[in-house]
């Protein structure tokens, strides 16, 4: 993916899609190259002029927008989820889509899922050669046209990037082709607490643990409901 990233919008309310062109023309980061109000004509454009990223309302008649991502969902294009239906969340995170944002669209949001989107493109750019060695207490793996041999215990946490996994230490950020539960389980049994589908923290690195929050080194990490007793038994936080 090369700057700026290509993007198309899917909506079938006029002024939801015209918000959404709004933000993408506002940044230069972005291009837009197609807006539908439909996924029947947005399909077939898709398949001409695969973009970077693709912006997709759900409730939409005939093929709505859940079913449009599965029909590319092979492809290597980001899908962000823009809806008022909270309720499909979940079904969305399954499929593997990037980012999901509540409606009405707000300008602050929209810049938090583009500049994501930035961070897993450079970082996935950088990332010529995808093999991960596990070691006792090392991983071992290529990062651009380095060789990076990382102890373990320098890791903060880990983040999933769809196929990928983000691993996070003090001074860089890198990125991995493995999933997060794949990397979780190559490593050390009991070295890594999953607190949520997209993290997994480092063991003694945690300073606090809230109700939906995980304090660690400077930052602040969601806990998914699902993860918040085990993972509040395992870093035997109270």
């Amino acid at each position: 993916m090369n700057i700026p990233l290509s993007c198309i919008v899917v909506d079938d309310s006029d002024l939801d899609r015209k918000s959404v062109e709004n933000e993408i023309n506002s940044s230069s980061d972005l291009k837009l190259i197609g807006s539908f109000d439909n996924c029947i004509e947005a399909l077939s454009f898709f398949n001409t002029h695969q973009p970077d990223i693709l912006f997709v309302d759900i409730d939409m008649p005939d093929i709505n927008g859940l079913e449009f991502i599965r029909t590319i969902n092979d492809t290597a294009t980001v899908n962000v989820i823009i809806s008022s239906h909270p309720e499909y969340a979940l079904e969305g995170f399954l499929l593997k889509v990037f980012d999901f944002i509540l409606k009405p669209l707000e300008t602050d949001r929209f810049d938090v899922t583009v500049k994501r989107i930035l961070d897993f493109t450079q970082l996935k750019n950088k990332a010529e050669a995808y093999d991960v060695l596990f070691e006792q207490e090392d991983i071992v793996f290529k990062d651009g046209l380095s060789t990076i041999k990382l102890d373990i215990n320098e890791i903060l946490y880990l983040e999933a990037f769809g196929d990928y996994t983000k691993i996070v230490t003090d001074k860089k950020v890198h990125l991995t082709l493995t999933t997060l539960s794949k990397f979780v389980e190559s490593l050390p049994l009991g070295k890594f607490v999953r607190i949520h589908r997209s993290y997994a923290v480092l063991k003694g690195k945690v300073n606090e643990i809230g109700n939906r929050e995980i304090s660690i080194s400077n930052r602040v990490l969601p806990i998914g409901k699902t993860y918040y007793k085990s993972a509040r038994k395992e870093l035997s936080l109270g």
